[in-house]
């Protein structure tokens, strides 16, 4: 071998370890972690204090029955009332049961709901840009909202299938909107 063939064949092998190197690290860095899951012993959450709107079970009270005397005794459909105790004897005279007074109210009047109004019909969406004489009559330069889109019309004809120009000044066009009979005067846009 001479010594080109030599460098080549260096050259080779420094290549190939700097290809095992990259692939090994490349497989290092994308394998995921390996952790070792080690489970802490469960531990009981604290109680928490009890607040107005917990909704808990006495047990206290459903164990010792001598001591809750009004549970099943009230009526939970009649705010403010108690039921009265039934007693074996006969009722006493100084206890005087009331009805209770219904409360005077005065009557609201009665207003006839009428359906709101139908919303008014959208403006046209044209925009007077000028004018100008041909042939003894007026020609009016009309574009759309967007300005994209430019009409000349003259007196008498529809725009679109549903405007119709009834005037034409040179200050001023009447549209007429054919949909909804309705007319609006464009004012020539400076």
């Amino acid at each position: 071998m001479n010594i080109r063939g030599r460098q080549r064949l260096s050259i080779f092998f420094v290549l190939i370890v700097v290809l095992v190197l990259t692939l090994v690290l490349g497989y290092r860095m994308n394998r995921p972690p390996t952790t070792s899951a080690v489970q802490s012993p469960e531990t009981k959450p604290a109680p928490k204090a009890p607040t107005a709107n917990d909704a808990r079970i006495r047990l206290d009270i459903v164990e010792n029955p001598d001591t809750a005397h009004d549970i099943g005794q009230k009526n939970l459909f009649q705010y403010g009332q108690r039921r009265l105790p039934s007693r074996p004897g006969p009722p006493e005279a100084t206890e005087e049961v009331k009805p209770p007074v219904p409360a005077v109210t005065q009557p609201v009047p009665v207003v006839p709901q009428t359906p709101p109004p139908p919303p008014p019909p959208p403006p046209i969406p044209l925009k007077f840009t000028g004018f100008a004489v041909l042939n003894s009559s007026l020609t009016a330069f009309l574009t759309d909202d967007s300005g994209l889109r430019h009409y000349n019309v003259s007196a008498g004809e529809v725009l679109m299938g549903r405007y119709r120009i009834t005037q034409i000044s040179d200050k001023a066009v009447e549209v007429e909107d054919l949909q909804f009979s309705r007319r609006q005067t464009l004012a020539l846009q400076k």
